[in-house]
Parts: C-alpha cells; sequence; structure tokens
C-alpha cells in the first residue's frame, strides 16, 4: 500500500503538471447548484485524488478481508490437526472447520490407523474404493494407476477370489504372485499350474483325485512325507486297484511304502525301507516279523 500510494502521488503530480504547461484553460462544473471554475489542471487533480482515494479504501477493506481470512485459515490448520490427531485416537473430532470442510471431510473417514471410505463429491475416486475395501470389485480404469499400484492389486485378487482366471493370471505377473497361486490351487487349475512349474500343494492335489493327471502332481510335487502318506491313505480308502494306487506313488517312496504296508505286502515293503533308509518303517517291520502286530496308523503317529 505504501508503494502504491507513492507511485501514485507522484502520476497524479505529473499528470497534473502536464496538463497545466500544456492549457492554461479553465472548467466550469457545477456541483451541489453552485458553479465551480477551476484550471483543467486542478480538475485533473481533484479527480486523480478522487480515484485514488476511493482505490485506496477499496485496497484497505479487500486487505482487512484477507487478513480476517488467513487469520480463518490458519485457525482451520489448527482444528483440521487436532481433528487428525482425534480421529487416529479413535475420539469423535469435534473441532469446527469453516473453510477446509472437504479436507475435514475426509479427516472424518480416519478411524485409528484405518481409512474407511465414504462416498464424496469432491473426491469421486472414494467410493470405488470404499467398493473395494467391501471386497466388492470397482471401476478404477480412468486412473490411470500402475500395473503394481496397491489398488490395482486389491482389485485383481478380488476378482481372482471369485473365479476370474484371467485376473488370476495377471495376478501371478505381481508382487502377489503367491496368492495367485494359491488361489489357482484353490481353484483346481491343474492345466495352469503344471504348465508354468508353480508350487502343487497337498489341498491342490486332495481337491484333483480324480484327475487324469493325478500322477504327474504326485511326482512333480514337493511335499512333506506326512502329506504324501495323508493323501495315499485318502486314496486307499476309496481305490479298488492296489497297482494303480502303487503306481502313483512309487517316485515318492515313504507313501509308498506306506501303502506296499496297507497292502499286506510285508516282505516288499521291508526291501524298500532298507534299500532307501527309511529306518521308521524298518523298524516298525522288523517287530512284524517278530510276530508284533502294531497299526501302522499308530505308529506312525504324524513323526514322518
Amino acid at each position: 500500500m505504501k508503494l502504491y500510494s507513492i507511485i501514485s502521488i507522484i502520476f497524479i503530480s505529473l499528470l497534473t503538471l502536464f496538463v497545466y504547461i500544456n492549457s492554461n484553460d479553465t472548467t466550469t462544473f457545477i456541483i451541489f447548484g453552485e458553479k465551480i471554475t477551476l484550471l483543467n489542471a486542478v480538475w485533473s487533480a481533484i479527480f486523480l485524488s478522487l480515484f485514488f482515494i476511493i482505490s485506496y479504501l477499496y485496497f484497505v477493506i479487500q486487505n482487512f478481508k484477507i487478513y480476517l481470512f488467513k487469520k480463518s485459515l490458519k485457525k482451520d490448520k489448527e482444528n483440521l490437526i487436532k481433528n487428525i490427531e482425534s480421529r487416529v485416537l479413535y475420539q469423535e473430532a469435534k473441532y469446527p472447520i469453516k473453510h477446509l470442510k472437504e479436507i475435514n471431510s475426509f479427516i472424518m473417514m480416519i478411524n485409528g490407523d484405518k481409512i474407511e471410505f465414504q462416498e464424496n463429491e469432491t473426491f469421486p475416486i472414494f467410493k470405488e474404493l470404499q467398493n473395494l475395501q467391501k471386497n466388492n470389485e470397482a471401476d478404477l480404469s480412468k486412473y490411470k494407476l500402475s500395473k503394481n499400484n496397491p489398488w490395482i492389486l486389491k482389485l485383481l485378487e478380488i476378482k481372482a477370489k471369485k473365479g476370474d482366471i484371467q485376473a488370476t493370471k495377471e495376478l501371478l505377473k505381481t508382487p502377489l504372485k503367491e496368492e495367485g497361486v494359491k488361489l489357482l490351487t484353490q481353484n483346481g487349475d491343474v492345466k495352469q499350474i503344471l504348465a508354468n512349474n508353480y508350487e502343487i500343494t497337498k489341498e491342490l492335489i486332495l481337491k484333483n483325485l480324480d484327475s487324469n493327471r493325478l500322477k504327474e502332481l504326485i511326482e512333480k510335487s514337493k511335499l512333506k512325507n506326512q502329506e504324501y502318506i495323508e493323501i495315499a491313505r485318502k486314496l486307499y480308502q476309496t481305490t479298488t486297484n492296489p497297482d494303480t494306487l502303487l503306481e502313483l506313488f512309487k517316485s515318492k517312496k515313504v507313501a509308498y511304502i506306506y501303502l506296499l504296508i496297507e497292502y499286506e505286502m510285508i516282505d516288499k515293503a521291508f526291501e524298500e525301507a532298507k534299500e532307501n533308509g527309511v529306518k521308521l518303517f524298518e523298524y516298525y517291520l522288523l517287530l512284524r516279523k517278530a510276530g508284533i502286530k502294531i497299526d501302522i496308523k499308530e505308529f506312525i503317529n504324524a513323526k514322518l
């Protein structure tokens, strides 16, 4: 304002001087019924001075409004911080906000260490994020997010859990590959798992006991001995052809020996146990040979 006043005074003075130098004419105006005659230079100075006074008052009023706004804005910022602290601490956000209401509406969605998204006119994306939080699908296409963006991964995971094979395949190319493999396993997609050498779990095999690729699943799997025995025991209860079942587990010696014992092929079982160093079954079979019969299920007792 100080600079504006100085420049205005200089401008009015120079313009008045310019008019005075170039013209000594006078002009008469009737003001409030009175005729007033003055030099044109004087009239110029008066009108410019009036303009300066009015503009100066305008700027004073505007600056005062700006001052009040900044003061109110500062109070809003202080209250926003207090409201954030309250919401993070699971407390009610009770501090009033005058100007930054859109930001405060977002703060109200904070609940401890979580954000519970709600529909918001200022932030349309919140509706989609709310859907994702509720494990529903959402439209994120217009936001141009990277394929490894956490919200994109969340969306793929939701779709995959609903059985969307394409989404599951895309999940396999992301940091959530293990989750993708797990979902493939749950969905029993044997073809995809074998084609890509994904991890073969006990659950996958149990889910596909009637698959024509069961032998391949068993041979390519890397499970614990106890898990193979569980699978073999399950098949033993339903399979009527011993040769077929034994052939399935020929590469998994512990489960193979277990089945030989179940089928009372004691000599063959003892030979396999000794040859492959499966001491637990070797000791069990020595007891059997000595005439001591013990239930094989109780004997192994999940120790393998």
